[in-house]
């Protein structure tokens, strides 16, 4: 008998689906074919786990996807529509105002005052990126969560998927986190959260329990934060307040990663923690 735990990798796998093809039409075989369930079944245990449907969770994403490119881009809601997956500006904007109470016209509008950003450029202190790059895609291994911002569950899944994977022959030293929600969109404090370690595509991972997927080649503005995670806000404010507001760069709609350079294992000093963030940029 499978367990309550391989239930939620499955429902997990479909939640990871979900977010990579939310902006295509999705057929309920590929849903049985990813979740191995019925899809009767899926949706019952789905709304069971994350308290909303199928759809429910499909459209908040394109929504929530669709502020990101309507605070963080230049492009025109009728573009916007299209690329989250809206047949028409209409239905867009009759989903986005029902989820955040406002048109998109008017959320695009009061860009500034969303991100808590004063009007005179004057206030505005430069901040600059260390790099931009292009990250080659990678083969991970990986283990999502689904949490709050403020507890250390995301200490819990990376102490779980490291003890998981120690007898695999993969190399550690290459991960990342995968932040999917952020609290400036998403309605609650809940987010998800995939920790992730690159493997060498040679090597087959046969293990049911392990869940493995292929991350996109991407272009990211890449920042550096010193100091412990709890800390970490204050240069994600510093990204939104000030580089946001004097780069000629565009955010893209994809997530924010985060690889942890020097950590607990490195050194015992939380002030010492060295992390870097990568913002994903519109080609």
């Amino acid at each position: 008998m499978e367990t309550k735990e391989f239930y939620k990798l499955r429902l997990q796998q479909v939640v990871s689906y979900l977010r990579t093809k939310y902006n295509n039409k999705i057929s309920i075989e590929e849903l049985e074919a990813v979740s191995n369930f019925s899809y009767r079944n899926l949706q019952r245990i789905f709304k069971a786990e994350y308290t909303e449907t199928i759809g429910a969770y499909v459209t908040r994403i394109k929504i929530e996807n669709s502020a990101k490119l309507l605070l963080f881009t230049s492009d025109k809601i009728k573009v916007i529509a299209n690329n989250v997956g809206f047949a028409d500006v209409h239905s867009f904007s009759k989903s986005f105002k029902k989820h955040f109470g406002i048109s998109p016209f008017i959320y695009q509008s009061k860009k500034e005052e969303i991100l808590r950003i004063k009007k005179e450029e004057n206030t505005i202190i430069p901040f600059f990126e260390d790099k931009i790059i292009e990250l080659t895609s990678k083969k991970v291994i990986y283990k999502t969560i689904k949490g709050d911002y403020y507890s250390n569950d995301i200490d819990v899944v990376w102490n779980k998927l490291l003890e998981e994977t120690k007898n695999l022959n993969i190399n550690p030293t290459e991960s990342f986190g995968i932040i999917w929600d952020e609290p400036l969109i998403s309605e609650s404090i809940t987010y998800n959260y995939d920790a992730c370690i690159v493997f060498d595509e040679k090597i087959k991972i046969l293990d049911r329990k392990f869940k493995v997927k292929e991350i996109p080649a991407q272009k990211y503005a890449v920042f550096t934060h010193i100091g412990s995670y709890l800390s970490i806000s204050k240069t994600y404010d510093k990204i939104f307040k000030s580089w946001l507001f004097t780069t000629d760069k565009e955010i893209s709609e994809a997530p924010f990663l985060e690889f942890y350079i020097k950590n607990e294992s490195h050194t015992n000093n939380r002030n010492e923690y060295e992390t870097k963030i990568y913002i994903p940029l519109k080609h």
